[in-house]
């Protein structure tokens, strides 16, 4: 076990946050231990968060064409929410799950753990970088889902001193195409990378990439890496943490990267409104020319955030499929 900090507890309905009916996997109510280094779900505002908004209506798609995950592996997992889901959801067996610290990654095993109604699933964690915690202890795996964050940091940031949801640390040894450095999908495609040896031919990755910039960047993801890549759901939701996000991108957007966009959130809504997130990933490309017009780059939007307007952003899952090596 790591090294454990004061912790702060949380209660959330399956029912109301992953808007299920009655579970058969997991806890009807599910309690949560998180670390002051812990993603905080945003139990009263679903719509603004990744697991509730994203992950689960992903999770329920794969469901509804047939794909399950007996073996999941989630990057980042924080309180280990998506790994519920994918418990519940996918029907997943075996669990891999990793995240930076220690404490946050103790928390999220006994999240996992303490919330199963029955123990028979195997539980594989790793405290470090992406997937690399994993690497050797897992195969075969059916899908890795990733939100990663995508605002690098400048220079030197001590990773003890808190917990940061939207950036990382810009440091890397490997080298990164040109296009994911100036659209910041950095770790998307390092991600992908990490994942392909782990993965069994056929399996997945689902990329949670908050579509700031155009989907034809997000789709040369796939590509670059070396899969079949489609969207597989397209959604929004309300810009969280909009001062240090939006900030974040005005920042990046000033020195010359992007431009990124925003969307007021009525524009969102009425654009979404009736249509599924499985409907809107096959049509994503029509509804992004849709709502060109009203694209805001990042710098207009943290001025609408500095006077306490809410902004929002589109989101894609990007459906990355391994394929043979001789198809390549």
């Amino acid at each position: 076990m790591g090294t454990r900090t004061d912790f702060v507890e949380l209660v959330v309905s399956p029912r109301e946050f992953f808007r299920l009916g009655e579970t058969e996997r997991i806890r009807s109510s599910v309690g949560l231990k998180l670390s002051d280094h812990s993603y905080l779900p945003k139990a009263d505002e679903p719509r603004a968060d990744w697991v509730a908004s994203v992950a689960v209506p992903a999770f329920k798609t794969l469901a509804r064409m047939g794909v399950l995950a007996p073996t999941f592996c989630t990057i980042g997992t924080g309180a280990g929410l998506d790994a519920l889901a994918a418990v519940e959801i996918l029907r997943a067996r075996t669990v891999g799950f990793t995240d930076l610290h220690d404490d946050v990654l103790d928390y999220a095993r006994e999240n996992i753990r303490n919330n199963l109604l029955s123990q028979d699933v195997e539980l594989i964690g790793g405290a470090g970088d992406l997937l690399a915690p994993l690497a050797g202890r897992m195969s075969q795996v059916d899908v890795v889902y990733e939100n990663l964050p995508n605002i690098p940091i400048a220079g030197r940031v001590d990773l003890d001193d808190g917990q940061a949801s939207s950036t990382f640390i810009a440091e890397r040894s490997e080298e990164i195409p040109g296009f994911a450095e100036k659209n910041l999908i950095t770790l998307h495609y390092l991600a992908l990378q990490q994942a392909h040896p782990l993965l069994r031919v056929g399996g997945r990755v689902l990329s949670s990439v908050g579509a700031r910039i155009p989907l034809a960047e997000i789709l040369t993801l796939s590509r670059a890496a070396g899969y079949n890549g489609s969207i597989l759901t397209y959604t929004w939701k309300v810009q969280s943490e909009p001062h240090d996000v939006v900030g974040g991108y005005a920042q990046w957007e000033r020195e010359g990267l992007g431009p990124f966009h925003f969307y007021p959130v009525q524009v969102l809504r009425e654009a979404f409104g009736g249509i599924s997130v499985a409907a809107a990933g096959a049509q994503a490309l029509r509804i992004e020319e849709e709502l060109a017009p009203h694209e805001i780059p990042a710098v207009d939007a943290l001025a609408l955030v500095e006077k306490g307007e809410k902004v929002g952003h589109t989101v894609a899952i990007l459906d990355s499929v391994k394929i043979p090596d001789s198809a390549l």
